[in-house]
This record gives C-alpha cells, sequence and structure tokens, in this order.
C-alpha cells in the first residue's frame, strides 16, 4: 500500500507539483542538458505507459528503498501508469541548480514546477517531491 502512494506521488509529480523557493547558483550547460534530456525521457515514459523506463529514471536509492528492486518497482508501476490515463508534455522553461537538487519550472502558466535530484553524478526524478530539501545536495549522494 505504502509503494501504490509513493507511485501515485510521483505521477503527481510527472503532472508537475507546484514548488516554491529558487536559487543563486548558476546551472551549468551540463547540466541543463542532462535534465532536458531527463523530462523528455519522463515524457516518453509517461506518454507510453512504460514502467520500465519510468523505474529506470527514478532516484535509484528511492527505488531501492522503496521497493527492493526494479523488477518490483516495474510490476508495481505498470498498473498505475495504465490506470493514470494520458498526461501532459511539460515542456522546460527554466532549470535552476543548487546543488544535487535542481527546480525546473515548466511552460504552462501558474509557475508550475518540479524538483529533480543528482545521485551519483547522473539527474534523477524524485521517488516524493515532499522529501527532498533545498541545501541538502551536498555530496552525499554518492554510495
Amino acid at each position: 500500500m505504502l509503494r501504490k502512494a509513493a507511485i501515485c506521488a510521483l505521477l503527481a509529480t510527472a503532472v508537475v507539483v507546484a514548488g516554491c523557493g529558487s536559487s543563486d547558483d548558476s546551472t551549468s550547460g551540463e547540466d541543463t542538458q542532462a535534465i532536458t534530456e531527463l523530462v523528455a525521457k519522463l515524457n516518453q515514459a509517461t506518454r507510453d505507459r512504460d514502467a520500465s523506463e519510468f523505474c529506470l529514471i527514478m532516484q535509484p536509492s528511492a527505488v531501492d528503498e522503496t521497493f527492493h528492486d526494479i523488477d518490483r518497482c516495474v510490476s508495481e508501476t505498470k498498473p498505475i501508469l495504465k490506470a493514470a490515463g494520458a498526461q501532459p508534455v511539460l515542456k522546460v522553461e527554466t532549470i535552476e541548480v543548487n546543488g544535487d537538487i535542481a527546480t525546473v519550472t515548466f511552460n504552462g502558466g501558474g509557475g508550475r514546477e518540479a524538483k529533480f535530484v543528482r545521485e551519483g553524478g547522473q539527474w534523477y526524478v524524485p521517488l516524493s517531491q515532499s522529501e527532498i530539501t533545498t541545501g541538502s545536495g551536498s555530496g552525499e549522494s554518492e554510495g
């Protein structure tokens, strides 16, 4: 039941949750490209309802903690993606990086944004937007 709630929260992220905060840190071209590619993968996974791809773009430590392995993530995510139906296509407007956390604002009004996390040098979709705190990206993600 907890896993289903976590996946539903993740799907809410895919639909874009409202967030807050900003950063004065500059965003490198490399980060911008990686995050833009991640959003494209998220769009593709939700459009195709591809649970395998969806689980691969989720933060690995959260997948391990919540599902214990990728196969279980896929099997539990598949019916939820199917039930979620069509999702809007996310189009990146701005990206602000603060350590290992990126705040991405999407086109479409209302300041819709979501946070993404860097783990092991790569950007991922977090399992829960509510557990992300600005400034926690101090390099502790490796391991």
